[in-house]
């Protein structure tokens, strides 16, 4: 009877040092972690003290959604499978470099390609062999926007500048800055916000200052400690409105002016013969509209143009299929046309506009003048709305950061998303003054006149002229943006002789037989 007492008293002291052994917490951290929208994030939690749990079951969940948990760790397995929106974006991670994970009771957390569904509260369930303990951590996001831009309205006697960036959360801060004391703004108006489709904001504030300011002014977005800038120049302008001696003056001028146009016509087409536009020179602009200087780059806008002229000039351009993320890109058999792959649009989406699916193309310039023409429609589809037309220096490297793609770092294109429109990478980006959506757009490049003009190939309007030092040889570059049913088509004039030759009748309608 003795012996019997003594075995079972011996059982229930090691069943108890067995459960003491076990007995854990789950931690995680108090602060509220702070991720970036469309990067990663690393939610902490651990087991204290330190115990091996590579053969217990982690749950990750949501609140109320503990059978649905976006990730489930068992027999040694990590499943999540339960909720779509987690899949592929959520595992198991060490909190710091020192972990070795499981191991040591390290049960952390980590997040992909962040989106505002992630805010609040992750909840993470830890269950031994014979006991359970839970803990939860906060999830707070924010995203940086676009780098501001500033439009000038001129009046009589007052100039409006407007600012707008977009892609931020949360509300971000907008504040307007004089490089000098003395000036006051005239007219402030209160910030106004827009929700755009993925929840992120855009911001929207103008001014209304005085024709006769001199100044620098600068508009910040900010949001804490994080902010964009972007400056203009103001000159003092003369309001030739308040001046009946400035009235007389500016109309005698420009009488005379228009005089001596007329008289320079009439010669010149009665002794040496009228042409629209001369062959191997760049067509001049004869009422230029605007010319905004950023960082050594003259953007300007003129009337329309002898597209036929410039077509002379046209070069055949192939598109690199290898220097390219071509994991995420279409092409077809030409060479001559591309687009965004299927997945593509999944992988991109939060991050904007996808630079990095430049593609370059294989002929590099270094002196000349050449030509090219870019589609942006075929049949029965509507014109693309997110691509990207330009030259880089031919050095250049892949990058999905935005700010690299500056004419400092060797970067001039024009490009459009569907959030931002139409613009050019000046430094500060410019919004063009252009009422059109072009469905083919021309370039020019006149390496020796250090000039790349931009053209509406079906209309034949000029959108705007660049004039940059180029300093090494440059390769057009090419971007189909991500989500628009229609491709980014090269009109190669090989291409379209051997289209024709096959019998296809229109070189826009092969385009759409091609298989891309």
């Amino acid at each position: 009877m003795k012996g019997t007492f003594l075995c079972f008293s011996i059982v229930v002291l090691c069943l108890r040092r067995m459960m003491a052994a076990e007995t854990f917490f789950v931690n995680c951290s108090e602060t509220v972690i702070m991720g970036k929208y469309g990067s990663s994030v690393v939610l902490p939690c651990w087991l204290t003290p330190n115990t091996n749990a590579e053969t217990w079951e982690v749950r990750w969940y949501r609140p109320n959604q503990f059978k649905e948990p976006l990730l489930f760790y068992t027999d040694r397995k990590v499943i999540t499978d339960y909720q779509e929106i987690y899949k592929n974006r959520s595992s198991l991670t060490q909190r710091n470099p020192q972990s070795t994970g499981l191991k040591q009771g390290d049960v952390s957390l980590k997040l992909d390609n962040l989106g505002l569904s992630d805010i609040g509260i992750f909840h993470c369930y830890v269950s031994g062999d014979t006991s359970y303990d839970s803990s939860t951590v906060t999830l707070s996001i924010t995203a940086l926007g676009s780098m501001p831009i500033l439009s000038l309205e001129h009046h009589h006697d007052s100039v409006n500048l407007t600012c707008t960036s977009s892609g931020w959360f949360p509300q971000p801060r907008l504040l307007w800055k004089f490089t000098k004391e003395g000036d006051v703004l005239s007219e402030l108006r209160t910030p106004i916000y827009t929700k755009q489709g993925n929840g992120l904001f855009s911001i929207k504030s103008w001014v209304i200052l005085s024709s006769s300011v001199s100044n620098t002014i600068t508009c910040s977005v900010a949001l804490s400690e994080e902010k964009r800038n972007v400056s203009v120049n103001l000159e003092p302008r003369v309001s030739v409105e308040n001046s009946g001696v400035w009235k007389i003056l500016f109309t005698m001028a420009l009488l005379c002016v228009l005089a001596l146009i007329g008289i320079g016509f009439f010669l010149y087409k009665k002794y040496k013969g009228y042409h629209a536009v001369s062959r191997g020179k760049m067509p001049e602009l004869q009422h230029p509209i605007v010319c905004i200087k950023a960082n050594m780059v003259d953007l300007t806008k003129g009337q329309p143009t002898n597209m036929e002229d410039l077509r002379k000039a046209t070069v055949a351009i192939t598109l690199d299929k290898e220097k390219c993320k071509k994991e995420h890109l279409r092409f077809n058999p030409h060479g001559n046309l591309v687009r965004d792959a299927d997945e593509a649009a999944d992988k991109y989406k939060a991050h904007g506009f996808p630079y990095e699916l430049c593609v370059k193309g294989s002929e590099s310039f270094h002196s000349g003048r050449v030509y090219w023409e870019v589609g942006l429609k075929v049949p029965n589809v509507p014109p693309k709305t997110s691509w990207l037309i330009g030259v880089a220096k031919a050095s250049y490297t892949i990058s999905d950061e935005k700010s690299h793609f500056t004419p400092s770092n060797g970067f001039w294109f024009l490009c459009s998303d569907p959030e931002n429109g139409l613009r050019v990478n000046t430094e500060p980006e410019t919004s063009p003054l252009v009422d059109t959506t072009p469905e083919c757009v021309g370039v020019l490049l006149d390496f020796d006149k250090s000039e790349l003009s931009f053209y509406s190939a079906t209309d034949g309007v000029h959108l705007f002229t660049m004039r940059v030092n180029f300093q090494e040889e440059v390769v057009p570059l090419f971007n189909p943006g991500i989500g628009d049913k229609a491709p980014l088509h090269i009109k190669n004039p090989q291409v379209n002789t051997q289209n024709e030759a096959g019998g296809s009748t229109s070189p826009t309608a092969n385009v759409t037989n091609q298989h891309v």
